[in-house]
């Protein structure tokens, strides 16, 4: 289930998202539900005969995707939808894919209420409706922390709603974690691993939190020690989209934003992390970073080059640190990886990169998920202030 909704942990701008299929058991449902037969929804002969030619869906039926997201995307758990305004603007059909979206364009803070825009779009990026929703947030009693006795080890995935970050989430709770899938835009994909986590019969959250904000890390830190008894393990996998520009194109604000995801995040994780990994078995942190600070770096990549750069070498330096205190400090550097991350990343370069590697292929995420689960293993656990590539002999030292 998703982290418990707080004000909080919400601001102008926080979105969600996810699609349904309509289908002529869908409208079916509704009727006998709501007792809606109005043969223009069931009755195929009659829709026909008029101007839209074919059988419609119900409004309503669509808008009652609304509460779907409410209730469990954004905000989630212990949200009372307070009221909604709707403008009905294309039909909606058997066999239409809806994409339901819900954007906060206010918070009330004192009052624990959020205002989302929210709109509906068919598989041809059309809107059938548009509206504007009112959210109360409650607030909910504290669920009694888990006893870390039970031998429970607790890992937070930074990133952990897709590529990299879902494998390995899905990795680690095979080996027995229980995990904490952070997000920060897309909610559906974060709770798809959690359920995927669930099915399996792991143990799984998803919280939402800009791990570039000090506030949303101890926020989320706080929120796997409250629900799971305490922290193993941290794995720092968020990262930005790659954003090819040139040096003379270069903004100090690109550099910035790379220096804050990677950097200073890491910074303020494991400085909230530290008092529940000094108390834990073989705790364990692993940083993502790249083989692109190893050898010649990519044209055009110098803000994420440096930024990776940045984050290995805080990372060994904390190895030296507390490896008297048995925290252990690793990155993991892929190579290019088959992931969203490079979507934006020339097809000549991809292709490039595949010839030049000796096993003839990029890595997939689930690659670099092994080589996470291994460091943050007990097989590990004379392994730190090391990085170990995972790139097919791109980069050998």
């Amino acid at each position: 289930m998703s982290d418990d909704a707080t004000i909080a942990g919400f601001t102008v701008g926080s979105q969600a998202e996810f699609d349904h299929v309509i289908t002529a058991e869908d409208i079916q449902r509704f009727a006998e539900l709501t007792g809606d037969d109005n043969p223009l929804h069931v009755n195929r002969e009659f829709a026909e005969r008029t101007s839209f030619k074919g059988i419609v869906a119900h409004g309503m039926l669509s808008a009652s995707f609304i509460s779907t997201i409410i209730g469990k995307y954004i905000p989630g758990p212990g949200a009372l939808w307070m009221s909604q305004a709707i403008e009905f603007l294309l039909p909606v059909r058997i066999g239409d894919r809806l994409r339901i979206r819900a954007e906060v364009t206010a918070v009330q803070a004192s009052q624990r209420i959020l205002t989302l825009r929210t709109e509906i779009q068919n598989q041809h990026d059309q809107l059938v409706l548009r509206g504007e929703s009112k959210v109360r947030v409650l607030e909910l009693p504290a669920e009694p922390a888990r006893a870390a006795a039970d031998g429970i080890r607790v890992v937070v995935v930074t990133g952990g709603s897709r590529g990299i970050g879902a494998d390995t989430a899905r990795r680690l709770a095979r080996d027995g974690f229980a995990v904490v899938v952070n997000y920060l835009n897309d909610a559906a994909s974060a709770e798809h691993v959690v359920g995927q986590i669930e099915r399996d019969e792991g143990r799984a959250i998803s919280v939402r939190a800009d791990v570039a904000k000090p506030s949303d890390v101890e926020r989320l830190i706080e929120t796997a020690v409250k629900r799971f008894g305490g922290l193993t393990a941290l794995v720092h996998n968020a990262s930005h989209p790659l954003v090819y520009k040139p040096f003379e194109t270069l903004s100090a604000d690109d550099l910035v934003k790379q220096m804050e995801i990677h950097y200073y995040a890491a910074y303020h994780l494991v400085r909230a992390a530290l008092p529940h990994l000094s108390r834990a078995e073989n705790a364990s942190v692993v940083c993502i970073g790249t083989v692109a600070t190893d050898d010649v770096p990519p044209l055009h990549l110098a803000a994420y080059t440096a930024a990776k750069a940045a984050l290995t070498s805080l990372t060994k330096s904390l190895a030296v640190e507390y490896g008297p205190k048995g925290i252990r400090f690793n990155i993991v550097a892929p190579g290019m990886t088959g992931t969203a991350m490079i979507a934006g990343a020339p097809e000549k370069a991809k292709l490039i990169a595949k010839m030049q590697t000796p096993l003839r292929r990029l890595a997939e995420p689930e690659d670099i998920a092994e080589a996470i689960a291994f460091l943050v293993s007990p097989r590990a656990r004379h392994i730190t202030g090391e990085t170990l590539r995972v790139c097919g002999g791109t980069v050998m030292q």
